[in-house]
C-alpha cells in the first residue's frame, strides 16, 4: 500500500492541496532567532563549487540506471526520498549519509498554524529581503532531469538579509511539484525555491508556494515566463525576470533552520517560507511536472522537527 507522503504526491498530482499527515512542528518559541549548526567551511565550498547540483530538488530521467552508485530519484523505492541515506558510492560507502539522519535538522517540514497563536513576532519579507532594482538574466539548464534558473550574474542586487546583518546573495532558483513543505498537513500544487549564498558559503533559500491560479489568485506573469523554459538546456537559454516579483514582499514568513532536500541534504541552511499562496498555471504545473518524469513529482517527504523552533512572523503580530 502508498505510505500517506506518497498518497499525498498522487493527489496533488491532479491538482489543487490535498492533506497528509506529517510530522508535528511547533512553531511557537521566544528564541531571537533558530539555532544553526555548523558545519566546515572547507566543506561547504566543495559542495558549492557546484551550485547547481545541491540547489535542485528533482527525479533521474526514466533512462536512468537506479542500481547505479550514487544514482538517486523519486519513483523508485530503491533510490527514493526514504533510502537516499542508504545509497552507495562505488567504494560502497555511503553516498548521502545526511539524507538518512533521522536526528538531523532536515527539510522539507510541516508548519502549524495553530501552533504559533499568540507567540507571532511582528515582520514581513520586505524586512528581510532586497529586491533589485531591473530584470535579472537567467541560464536555464537541466540537471537531474528537472530545469535549474541560475543567475548569469551574482552581483544582480538580490539578496535574503538576517537579522544579523549576514547577507546571502541570490544565486538561482527551482520548481518541486507537489511543494515540499506543508502547511498543517496540505501540500499545495508547486513550491519556489529562491537560493541564495553568503560569502562564507552559507546557503538561504525563500520558499513560495503555488496553488492553480483561479480567479482569486491569477497566474504569476513571471513564474509564466519561467515555466515556458523548462525544456531548456545547457545554460544556452536565457530569460529575464523580474526577481521581487516572484514572492510577495508585504507577507508574513516563517523562518527555521533546514537542509538541502536533495541528496547530500546538508544541513546549516537558513529557511523563509512565505505565507499564503501565490497563483500558478495548472497547464504550466502539469506539463512541469511531466517534465520530470510524471508521478510522484519531485517532492521529498517532510522531515521531523527534532525540536527545531520555527518562527512565525505577520506584518500585524496576529
Amino acid at each position: 500500500s502508498l505510505s500517506r507522503s506518497a498518497m499525498a504526491s498522487v493527489v496533488a498530482s491532479f491538482g489543487g492541496p490535498v492533506a497528509v499527515r506529517a510530522s508535528s512542528v511547533s512553531s511557537s518559541s521566544n528564541d531571537p532567532k533558530p539555532a544553526l549548526v555548523r558545519i566546515p567551511r572547507s566543506s561547504r565550498r566543495a559542495m558549492l563549487a557546484a551550485p547547481v547540483s545541491i540547489v535542485i530538488a528533482t527525479r533521474a530521467p526514466d533512462s536512468a540506471d537506479a542500481s547505479a552508485p550514487g544514482e538517486w530519484g523519486y519513483a523508485d523505492f530503491s533510490n527514493g526520498p526514504l533510502r537516499w541515506g542508504d545509497i552507495l558510492d562505488a567504494d560502497g560507502k555511503a553516498s548521502y549519509p545526511a539524507c538518512g539522519c533521522a536526528a538531523c535538522q532536515q527539510s522539507p517540514i510541516d508548519l502549524v498554524r495553530t501552533a504559533s497563536r499568540g507567540n507571532v513576532r511582528v515582520g514581513s519579507l520586505a524586512e528581510r529581503l532586497v529586491a533589485p532594482d531591473k530584470p535579472v538574466t537567467l541560464a536555464v539548464s537541466q540537471k537531474h532531469g528537472t530545469p535549474n534558473y541560475v543567475a548569469t550574474d551574482r552581483a544582480n542586487g538580490a539578496a535574503v538579509v538576517a537579522p544579523d546583518g549576514a547577507r546571502y546573495d541570490f544565486d538561482s532558483l527551482h520548481f518541486h511539484t507537489p511543494a515540499e513543505n506543508t502547511v498543517d498537513g496540505v501540500a499545495n500544487a508547486m513550491e519556489m525555491h529562491m537560493v541564495h549564498i553568503s560569502p562564507a558559503g552559507d546557503v538561504a533559500v525563500l520558499g513560495v508556494l503555488f496553488r492553480h491560479a483561479d480567479a482569486d489568485s491569477p497566474a504569476n506573469a513571471e513564474v509564466t515566463k519561467l515555466l515556458a523554459k523548462i525544456a531548456a538546456e545547457g545554460g544556452r537559454e536565457k530569460v529575464r525576470v523580474n526577481l521581487g516579483s516572484l514572492y510577495d514582499s508585504s507577507a508574513g514568513f516563517w523562518e527555521w533552520t533546514g537542509s538541502l532536500t536533495t541528496p547530500p541534504c546538508s544541513g546549516n541552511v537558513r529557511w523563509l517560507l512565505q505565507k499564503g499562496t501565490s497563483g500558478v498555471s495548472a497547464a504550466r504545473c502539469e506539463a512541469f511536472r511531466e517534465h520530470v518524469g510524471g508521478y510522484p513529482g519531485n517532492a521529498r517527504p517532510t522531515q521531523p522537527l527534532n525540536a527545531r523552533t520555527v518562527l512565525s512572523f505577520d506584518p500585524t503580530g496576529s
